[in-house]
C-alpha cells in the first residue's frame, strides 16, 4: 500500500511540475490546437502535447519507485523478471502510439491509417504473451481458440478509442482516467499484482498533476498522444488484472468499469453508420457534446460522467471482489438503462437502431410479395441540439409527390449552433431501376457548408435532368429560409455568449505561461 501511495504522490508532484514546461515548448514550436469554427470552438489556440507529460512521468514514476523501495520491491521486480516480454511489449506499443498521435496532433492522420498504427501497437502487446485463449462469464469458460488474439486486440483497440473519443471536453478523459487508474491500481493490489499497481497508480498521479492545467478552461490538450496512451496502459492493466488464472479472463469487471466510455463509443458508431457517414467521420454527437447541449457547463459535464464512471467501477470492484459476476453487469445495465429512458445519451441511436431493424423485419416480411406504393416509412432525430427543423423538413415531405420522389435523406450539421439534424423519407414497393434518378445537393449558407442533401426520384419527364433541376430550383428557396434561420439563431447565441462574457470575464481572458 506504501507503495502505491508513493508512486502516486510522486507521480503527481513530477506532473505537476514538467506540465508547464511541456506547455512552453508546445507554444514555442507552435504545437497548438486552433479554433476552426467547426468541431473545435475553444476561444484561443491551445498547447497540445500534454500526453508527452504522460509518456515522461509514468516510466520515470517505475524506475524510482524500483530504485527506492529496496528490499520490499524484491516480489515486484521477480514479477517482471517472469514475464519482461510483458512490460517490453507494453513500451514498444505505447512508444508506437506516441509518435502516431504526435503526428495526427501535428498534421493528422487518416482515420484508417490509424486503425492501421493502433492495430500494431495491439499486436505489439498481445504478441508477447497476453493472448488469451478462454474467457470466464458467470463460471462457465469458453474457449476462444485462435479468437483469443482476434478477441484481445479487439479489447486494446476499444480501450485506445473510447479514451480518444471521449477526450472532447476539457479535463473529461484526464478525469475518467484518474477513475479507471485507481480502479486498477486497487484490483491490481487487492490481487496481489504490485507490478500492475505499480504503473495504475503511477498513471493516476501523472494525471492528476496534468489535470491542474487541463481542468476548465484547459491551458493544454492531451491530444492524441496523450488519450491514446492512456487506452492502452489500462486497457493492458484491465486484462492483466483480471487473470483469474493461467490463460484465463475473467471478463465481467473491465467490461463495467470501462461501460460509459465503450456505450458512448458503440453508440457513436451506430450513430453514424445508420446516417450514412463513416465511422471515422467526426460529430457532436458524444455524451459530453450532448451534456452541453442540455446546458450544463463544461466542469458540470466532467463531473456527471465521473460519477457514472465511479458508479460502475464502484460496481466492478465490488463484483470482482466478492466474485459476483452479475453484480457489475447489473450495475452498467441500471446507468446504461437510466441514460437512454431518461433521454440524457443514447435514446437517438436506440431510435435509429429501431429504425433500422423494423424496416429489415418489413422487409424480410414483405420483400417477396411487394410492399404497398402507399407503404411511406419515415424517421427524423435530432443528433445534436433541441431547435426544431420540422419546417423546413415537412416541406421537403411535402414536395415528395410533386417531383414523384421515391427517397429522401437529409443532414444538417452546425457546430457552432450545438444543432446536428437527421430525418429519412421513403416510399417503398417496386420502382423501375432504369428509371431512377438519384443527386445530393449541399446545403450553403453564407459560404459555409451547413448539411447535406441525397434524394432519389422515379423519371417522369423525358430528360431526368428536367427534374433534377426542377427539384434543385425548389431547394433553393428552402435554403433561403434556411439561412434567414441560422442566422437569427447565430445572434441570438452571440448575445447569449456576450452576456456570459460579462459576467464571467476570467473565461475570457488571455492564456498566460507559468503554473
Amino acid at each position: 500500500m506504501a507503495i502505491a501511495i508513493a508512486s502516486l504522490g510522486l507521480a503527481f508532484l513530477i506532473s505537476y511540475l514538467l506540465t508547464p514546461a511541456v506547455r512552453r515548448a508546445a507554444r514555442r514550436f507552435n504545437f497548438v490546437d486552433r479554433p476552426d469554427g467547426g468541431r473545435k470552438l475553444q476561444a484561443k489556440p491551445v498547447a497540445l502535447g500534454g500526453g508527452i507529460s504522460l509518456l515522461i512521468v509514468t516510466p520515470i514514476v517505475f524506475v524510482l519507485i524500483s530504485m527506492w523501495w529496496g528490499s520490499d520491491l524484491w516480489m515486484m521486480t521477480s514479477q517482471a523478471a517472469k514475464e519482461p516480454g510483458a512490460l517490453f511489449g507494453l513500451a514498444a506499443g505505447a512508444a508506437l502510439l506516441a509518435v502516431v498521435g504526435l503526428l495526427d496532433d501535428g498534421i493528422g492522420v487518416r482515420g484508417s491509417y490509424k486503425l492501421l498504427w493502433q492495430v500494431i501497437a495491439a499486436s505489439l502487446v498481445m504478441g508477447t504473451g497476453l493472448a488469451i485463449p478462454k474467457i470466464v462469464i458467470f463460471q462457465t469458460e469458453i474457449p476462444l481458440g485462435a479468437l483469443g488474439s482476434l478477441l484481445t486486440i479487439t479489447w486494446l483497440l476499444g480501450a485506445i478509442n473510447s479514451f480518444n473519443l471521449i477526450d472532447g471536453v476539457d479535463g473529461l478523459a484526464g478525469s475518467v482516467g484518474v477513475v479507471f487508474s485507481l480502479t486498477f491500481g486497487v484490483i491490481a493490489l487487492l490481487g496481489g499484482q504490485q507490478l500492475d499497481s505499480i504503473i495504475a497508480f503511477a498513471l493516476a498521479g501523472a494525471l492528476l498533476g496534468f489535470l491542474r492545467y487541463n481542468f476548465p478552461p484547459a491551458t493544454i490538450y492531451l491530444g492524441d498522444t496523450g488519450s491514446m496512451f492512456i487506452g492502452l496502459i489500462l486497457g493492458t492493466i484491465a486484462l492483466r488484472c483480471s487473470m483469474k488464472q493461467a490463460a484465463t479472463l475473467a471478463f465481467a469487471a473491465p467490461l463495467a468499469i470501462w461501460s460509459i466510455p465503450m456505450f458512448d463509443s458503440l453508440a457513436a458508431v451506430v450513430r453514424r453508420k445508420l446516417t450514412g457517414r463513416s465511422i471515422y467521420a467526426t460529430d457532436r454527437g458524444h455524451i459530453h457534446h450532448v451534456l452541453l447541449t442540455r446546458g450544463m457547463s463544461a466542469t458540470q459535464a466532467v463531473a456527471f460522467i465521473v460519477i457514472l464512471c465511479s458508479v460502475t467501477c464502484a460496481g466492478a470492484v465490488t463484483s470482482w471482489y466478492f466474485q459476483i459476476e452479475w453484480l457489475g453487469f447489473a450495475v452498467v445495465l441500471a446507468v446504461i438503462g437510466f441514460l437512454v429512458f431518461t433521454r440524457v445519451f443514447g435514446h437517438v441511436e436506440f431510435v435509429l437502431l429501431n429504425t433500422k431493424l423494423f424496416g429489415f423485419g418489413r422487409f424480410l416480411s414483405f420483400g417477396s410479395s411487394g410492399d404497398s406504393v402507399d407503404d411511406v416509412h419515415h424517421t427524423r432525430v435530432n443528433l445534436q441540439g433541441t431547435r426544431q427543423w420540422e419546417n423546413l423538413w415537412g416541406a421537403l415531405v411535402e414536395s415528395a409527390e410533386r417531383f414523384h420522389l421515391v427517397k429522401m435523406q437529409l443532414n444538417l450539421s452546425m457546430p457552432r449552433l450545438h444543432e446536428n439534424f437527421y430525418a429519412t423519407w421513403g416510399k417503398s414497393g417496386r420502382h423501375a431501376r432504369d428509371l431512377l434518378w438519384q443527386t445530393e445537393i449541399p446545403l450553403i449558407v453564407e459560404g459555409q457548408p451547413v448539411g447535406r442533401l441525397s434524394v432519389t426520384g422515379q423519371q417522369h419527364e423525358a430528360y431526368a435532368s428536367t427534374e433534377i433541376n426542377q427539384f434543385i430550383d425548389f431547394v433553393e428557396t428552402l435554403e433561403s429560409e434556411l439561412t434567414l434561420l441560422i442566422r437569427r439563431e447565430s445572434q441570438m447565441l452571440a448575445a447569449v455568449a456576450e452576456k456570459d462574457s460579462k459576467q464571467q470575464p476570467s473565461k475570457d481572458s488571455p492564456i498566460v505561461e507559468g503554473v
